[in-house]
């Protein structure tokens, strides 16, 4: 009997333990490799990047290529509930309007994983 008792405490421990760290967990890993297809793209451009967004005051030196690090001095953006109940993929990332394009950026690191043209 005791080990009967032993046995199912172990697994509800292990049970609970899971449920706590899925929980914690992000629901979405970030990552620099982000790929998102044209039409996903097009999408964040119509509902963002087309609007009168807040720009960035991007560094006359900075040039926004993929990898690149923005600068504190941008400002990083939300996406709103529109694009990320469509494209979901994107919620733990933050995007900024540089001049015509539109950087989708790794909050974590500061890194631009995507480079959005109109």
């Amino acid at each position: 009997m005791n080990r009967v008792l032993c046995s199912i405490a172990a697994v509800v421990l292990l049970c609970s333990s899971a449920v706590a760290s899925a929980e914690t967990a992000s629901p979405l890993p970030l990552s620099d490799d982000l790929v998102l297809t044209g039409a996903q793209e097009h999408l964040i451009w119509r509902q963002v990047g087309s609007r009168n967004a807040p720009q960035g005051g991007a560094p006359l030196q900075f040039d926004a290529s993929i990898y690149a690090a923005v600068p504190a001095s941008i400002g990083l953006h939300v996406f709103p509930a529109e694009i990320t109940g469509r494209v979901p993929m994107v919620k733990p990332y933050r995007y900024a309007r540089l001049g015509n394009v539109l950087v989708i950026v790794n909050p974590t690191n500061r890194k631009i994983v995507d480079i959005i043209w109109p």
